[in-house]
């Protein structure tokens, strides 16, 4: 008999990790999105997870968003993602299933760790302040699937995955993250023959990145291959300044014009990078390069502009 596998969120990480198991015929999938049923009620959620009984619960549904919306709107990331991830957390634990996948992110470390960020140092420090409504939340989450193992001999699991980016990937101004911003506001910027554009901060910014198919293939890895309870990450082991990665975006764009960075607006923290010595130990490596990743994802954004 198949695992019922649900996808809790159909985003850009639930859409790749549809796309990924398709091809595997042990597993059944569900999917659910906002319109389905409203994840901040635990009455919902219950009643949802009752009635379907999935077997594994991959959690995908956040409300999410960049920098500025992060540090616009903070108290609403905790409650909202703090709600999401403790009622769905709670009702698949009371309902039976047989493993909650929950992921994590990058910016749950704290800012000053030593870097790679090695699973062990998450609450050894102070997270990133620009972050910090939608970082505790995942850490709330985190908490919840270790006691709940703790306390109930189970053997859920979080994956901390770094910054990811591809197909289905959000353009909207007020909530997008660095790639898709820098996308949208470089092509923009070539459809209008502009001379040049100013990027947030000083471009001296390090970040790591993860195609969204590389993800999904990650998590399935782990899920079947990662036997012990403590947190993993997935990640490249690679990273990039932001003015590196504007330089990538603008060659395969065919953008001419100059790139400004505006010093007075904040970089968020330094350098956030994943140690990933976990997941090389179970046989896992990306298969899309940055670059290759980016030009799929311009091929996506110029399909929907077209659409």
């Amino acid at each position: 008999m198949k695992d019922k596998i649900w996808i809790t969120g159909d985003g850009m990480v639930g859409k790749a990790l549809i796309k990924t198991l398709s091809n595997e015929k042990k597993y059944e999938v569900i999917v659910t999105n906002r319109k389905n049923f409203d994840q901040t009620s635990q009455k919902k959620t219950d009643e949802w997870i009752k009635k379907n009984k999935p077997d594994i619960v991959i959690m995908t549904s956040a409300l999410v968003g960049g920098i500025q919306l992060n540090s616009k709107i903070p108290a609403t990331f905790l409650y909202e993602n703090s709600i999401i991830n403790l009622n769905i957390i709670n009702s698949a634990h009371k309902y039976n299933c047989k493993k909650i996948v929950f992921l994590g992110a990058s910016c749950m470390y704290p800012k000053n760790s030593k870097q790679p960020f090695k699973e062990e140092a998450i609450f050894e420090g102070k997270i990133e302040e620009t972050n910090e409504g939608y970082g505790i939340a995942k850490l709330v989450g985190l908490k919840m699937i270790e006691m709940l193992n703790y306390q109930y001999n189970k053997s859920n699991l979080t994956i901390i995955p770094a910054a990811s980016y591809g197909p289905n990937d959000c353009y909207d101004e007020s909530k997008n993250h660095v790639i898709p911003a820098l996308i949208q506001k470089i092509h923009e910027a070539k459809t209008k023959n502009l001379k040049n554009i100013k990027l947030w901060g000083t471009g001296k910014a390090k970040r790591e990145f993860l195609y969204v198919d590389d993800m999904a293939n990650g998590i399935l890895h782990i899920l079947k291959n990662y036997k012990d309870l403590s947190p993993i990450n997935l990640g490249t082991g690679n990273e990039i300044t932001i003015k590196q990665l504007a330089e990538i975006i603008k060659k395969i764009i065919g953008y001419d014009g100059k790139i400004i960075f505006d010093t007075s607006k904040p970089d968020g923290i330094k350098r956030k990078i994943l140690d990933n010595s976990k997941i090389k130990e179970l046989k896992w490596k990306p298969r899309f390069t940055l670059e290759e990743g980016v030009k799929l994802t311009y091929q996506d954004y110029l399909q929907k502009c077209s659409n």
